[in-house]
């Protein structure tokens, strides 16, 4: 259970990262990575890192549910 929460924390951390710089690039115009290349990795690491933050809540609901008590 500790090694499948740190990977999905890595690759959250790794996706946001990407996506931000991307994000960025996209924002200001700058092309470093080709338009048709920054366009779907940021379109599709978005969609993983939902799945990946739904996996981290799963891991961690135990310590979510004790913040609410």
């Amino acid at each position: 259970m500790k090694t499948r929460m740190h990977i999905t924390f890595i690759l959250l951390a790794i996706s946001f990262i990407i996506i931000a710089f991307t994000g960025i690039c996209m924002d200001f115009k700058i092309l470093i990575l080709p338009k048709t290349l920054s366009k779907p990795l940021h379109i599709y690491l978005g969609y993983f890192m939902i799945i990946l933050v739904i996996i981290h809540l799963i891991d961690n609901r135990r310590w979510i549910k004790n913040i609410f008590k």
